[in-house]
């Protein structure tokens, strides 16, 4: 229901209505309010009195019964009923009429007096008549009201727009941080962490732990001369040459539990070598590398190498 007839509604109940910047709008006490479909009606409607006052704000029982009719919550009804005036005002200031549906007509002359003009300019018959019919009746009418309510839906719906577009666009950023991180703490875990092997048969790993022991040469296959400074017959296989300190002494020292035989050097305690010397036959030094391969990195690709 329009907030115009819902001011008349309440006008006909209280015969009086205080509305901020426009007045006070009464009505005599021993005037009988006829129903609307009286034909008495419009004869009713001359007993409407308007007083020019300041009035500061509406009554609370008007803000009540405007929340409980639209079934809006207090500050939307407080929010319609200024737009209202305020639109209502806009038409005084301009020379423009500002109709109150059911109650009268208000016009500002030349000294800023407001000037009232009791009757109905258009009155819904209140519950009596559907909108659709008043529209039929009156199809040039349109309601200031109504204008500002639809600016102000347009309005809300793109703040509303912005808003959810601002929340999809944080949303997506904080699962790509989350994504991030997760993949850096997940490759930094993967580096520096114990490695698992997962590919490795139980002949691999008895491959290894033989190899470590310091197990029996196999026959010659190809030429890879043993490294100077090895043990005669023996081979270096390095691990790992990394240049940090922590992950190297980490590494080392896992390691070294599992097999004694693993080494560690530093030149310059800038660069560090982790290795073994395993006798082996050049034809055996790709098999080895494999298995030892295998046993430090478990499936990924071969990193160790035989020091040349």
């Amino acid at each position: 229901m329009k907030l115009s007839v819902l001011l008349a509604k309440y006008f006909y109940q209280h015969r009086e209505i205080s509305l901020p910047g426009i007045g006070v709008f009464h009505l005599d006490p021993a005037v009988t309010v006829p129903d609307v479909t009286d034909k008495n009606f419009r004869e009713f409607l001359k007993y409407i009195q308007f007083t020019q006052k300041p009035v500061q704000k509406p009554d609370e029982a008007l803000i009540e019964y405007i929340r409980a009719q639209t079934g809006k919550i207090r500050p939307l009804a407080e929010s319609d009923l200024d737009s209202y005036l305020a639109d209502g005002k806009l038409l005084l200031n301009i020379g423009k009429p500002f109709h109150i549906e059911g109650i009268g007509s208000l016009q500002k002359n030349k000294s800023g007096i407001f000037e009232f003009t009791p009757g109905e300019p258009m009155i819904e018959r209140l519950e009596s008549l559907h909108e659709e019919k008043d529209t039929e009746k009156h199809p040039r009418r349109k309601l200031t009201y109504d204008e500002s309510q639809q600016r102000h839906t347009v309005h809300n719906n793109q703040r509303r727009a912005l808003l959810i577009g601002t929340m999809v666009v944080i949303g997506l950023a904080i699962i790509l941080w989350g994504g991030y991180s997760l993949y850096h703490k997940n490759t930094e875990t993967s580096t520096e962490g114990t490695v698992v092997v997962h590919n490795d048969t139980p002949a691999q790993h008895k491959d290894t732990a033989a190899h470590l022991s310091n197990a029996p040469d196999s026959a010659a296959r190809q030429a890879i001369a043993p490294v100077p400074g090895t043990p005669p017959g023996a081979y270096k296989f390095i691990f790992e040459n990394t240049d940090r300190k922590a992950r190297a002494l980490k590494r080392y020292a896992f390691v070294k539990e599992l097999s004694p035989r693993i080494q560690m050097e530093t030149k310059d305690s800038l660069a560090f070598t982790i290795y073994v010397n395993l006798a082996a036959t050049p034809a055996d030094t790709t098999r080895i590398k494999d298995s030892l391969n295998a046993w430090y990195y478990g499936g990924k690709p071969i990193k160790v190498t035989i020091a040349q």
